[in-house]
């Protein structure tokens, strides 16, 4: 796996921890409205690159400096799970402090391996339209403006049940976001804030959900 050349320390995307944030090289299905990392490492993968055991030999090094590490895309759940097990269980052996993956929620079933193998303790999820609520055929061009892709009813089940899995874990670790994406109505963010806030009440979560404000591109998770 190729994770990108600088690791990143950030400050807010795990309140209350100083986190590492790692970026994976393998690319992402999603084209998403103004992505602040598809330019820089998807589009146009960096010729250099960290290893594994670059990440290895850091936290050896330096891994009392954070209290967190966040792997991130890109997509990370892109890469073959054999490969995100054997990352995680290898840093989990060098670092006592929370991991965290970001996803689309594209990948359902490696998501939920991650939780089974208590490989993470936390998932942050972008949802980044009402799905339950969208037609795959009538908003088609919805999906394509904000996600960059076309949908289809196993798509959308997948990203539904990914939301719902994220807030079953039940943990301040986990995060459902959206972006206010600018093309979009404000009906559409209390639509997902109504699902989420059901969908908690319903596994009696304390999942936090984050309403963030679209800004202009940068690399960040």
């Amino acid at each position: 796996m190729k994770l990108y050349n600088t690791f990143i320390r950030t400050f807010t995307d795990l309140p209350n921890h100083t986190t590492l944030l790692i970026h994976s090289l393998s690319g992402c299905p999603l084209h998403c409205f103004g992505c602040h990392n598809y330019d820089e490492i998807v589009a146009n993968t960096p010729k250099t690159y960290k290893t594994p055991d670059d990440l290895y030999d850091y936290l050896e090094k330096s891994g009392f400096l954070f209290d967190a590490i966040m792997f991130s895309g890109g997509e990370f759940l892109i890469n073959p799970f054999d490969d995100v097990r054997d990352l995680l269980q290898e840093v989990r052996a060098r670092f006592d402090g929370k991991l965290i993956v970001t996803t689309c929620g594209m990948y359902y079933q490696k998501l939920d391996t991650l939780y089974e193998e208590n490989l993470v303790d936390g998932v942050h999820i972008d949802m980044k339209l009402p799905y339950h609520m969208l037609d795959v055929k009538d908003d088609a061009q919805i999906y394509k403006d904000i996600m960059g892709i076309t949908p289809n009813q196993k798509l959308v089940a997948q990203l539904i049940a990914s939301v719902d899995t994220v807030i079953k874990h039940n943990t301040i670790f986990d995060q459902v976001r959206t972006v206010r994406y600018p093309l979009l109505d404000e009906a559409f963010f209390t639509a997902i804030r109504q699902f989420v806030e059901e969908r908690k009440a319903h596994h009696n979560s304390i999942v936090p959900y984050f309403l963030n404000e679209f800004v202009s591109p940068g690399l960040s998770s």
